[in-house]
């Protein structure tokens, strides 16, 4: 199928190397939702070309404090706000978007792997319908955690550790798990 054809609807799947990417994409096609996944170091013309609804930051083996990470390109934060593109970032998804948004992420006191319950210090926006309270287990794999978050955004979910586990931005449309929903 052609991108360019159903465009309007387009899920990007910008891919940091997560294990879980192409699940990512699967689970999105799984709701009749066109998506596609490319590379998350390309060029930010590759991504406007595109010029998809959505576009989700993968997770990915890296750290946002080391040298050369990967990250989106120059400029995709000013293109996404000034074209309504909703930004959704899982994992080291939401660090790049912490970090390049002008937040803090630390290298993490308590390192979160596998099974964790989450609660919702939020009902709206990215938990939609859930109550404030609710909790839910989710898969946490990361060392490294939010320390501060950028202007404008609020924290919506913390794991029973006390880590952030989801932030929104609901006025830039940028959001973020720091766990792997699919």
């Amino acid at each position: 199928m052609d991108p360019k054809a159903v465009k309007s609807d387009l899920v990007l799947i910008l891919d940091y190397g997560s294990q879980y990417t192409h699940l990512i994409t699967r689970r999105i096609r799984s709701l009749s939702v066109f998506s596609l996944c490319i590379n998350g170091t390309s060029p930010l013309k590759a991504i406007t070309e595109l010029n998809p609804r959505v576009v989700i930051l993968s997770g990915g083996p890296h750290s946002v404090h080391i040298p050369d990470s990967p990250s989106f390109p120059d400029g995709f934060t000013e293109w996404a706000e000034s074209n309504g593109v909703f930004v959704l970032g899982i994992c080291y998804g939401l660090q790049l978007i912490v970090q390049k948004l002008g937040g803090e992420v630390r290298v993490g006191e308590k390192q979160e792997y596998g099974r964790m319950e989450i609660e919702v210090g939020n009902n709206s926006g990215i938990f939609g319908n859930r109550s404030v309270g609710d909790k839910q287990v989710v898969w946490m794999s990361h060392g490294d955690e939010v320390a501060r978050l950028p202007e404008g955004f609020e924290i919506v979910g913390k794991s029973q550790q006390g880590t952030v586990a989801a932030v929104q931005g609901r006025d830039r449309r940028f959001y973020g798990l720091q766990y792997h929903p699919e």
